[in-house]
């Protein structure tokens, strides 16, 4: 009797293990895919939380240890099975296999598209700072004020004053800021939620 023979539960087992845990690990792969390319607008901290997700579930994409080792214990293993036997655990690993060649070209297609999303969102969270930023210079430039002397007028002009030359020393900042968005929108890839703000 040989090793195989003499082993064949065991090493059945853990075949079916490993062919078990990359099916597994393909499902949460599609799963992370979903939730990336999810039409959902996130914050970038859940943005991130997902792509980083992604990114550590594809770092060995090609997984070709464990298809050569699935292959080669699949041909030992069932090489003196039973004809039917043996027709379906190739069926199944077959299967299996065709299903990551197919995985594969999503998951490029994916890693390149979170990048796109990833830049917008990281825009979007530069977007909230000069919206910030706006809204606090106006709403010191808009207090409702009664004055009752020209020594308050003059003050107040002075204030308004200073507002104006750091809205004007922040203009170059937000037009090169627009333009960026511009870009990131003529991007195909860019996400919808990016061209239609709420």
């Amino acid at each position: 009797m040989s090793f195989w023979s003499e082993n064949y539960s065991f090493i059945k087992d853990v075949y079916d293990t490993r062919v078990c845990k990359m099916v597994e690990w393909m499902d949460h792969v599609e799963m992370a895919i979903t939730k990336v390319m999810a039409t959902k607008v996130y914050t970038s901290a859940e943005f991130k939380r997902e792509r980083d997700n992604f990114l550590s579930l594809i770092k060995d994409m090609e997984k070709a240890d464990t298809k050569k080792w699935l292959d080669e214990v699949k041909e030992t293993l069932f090489r003196d099975r039973a004809g039917d036997e043996r027709k379906d655990e190739y069926t199944r690993l077959e299967a299996v296999i065709e299903k990551h060649q197919n995985l594969i070209p999503r998951v490029s297609e994916t890693q390149v598209k979170s990048e796109v999303f990833w830049k917008c969102y990281e825009y979007g969270d530069d977007l909230i700072q000069i919206f910030e930023f706006i809204d606090d210079q106006r709403a010191k430039s808009v207090r409702d004020v009664i004055i009752g002397d020209t020594e308050a007028t003059e003050e107040l002009m002075d204030k308004h004053g200073s507002i104006m030359r750091i809205m004007e020393n922040k203009r170059k900042t937000v037009e090169e800021f627009i333009v960026k968005g511009e870009k990131l929108m003529e991007d195909p890839k860019s996400p919808k939620f990016l061209g239609n703000p709420c």
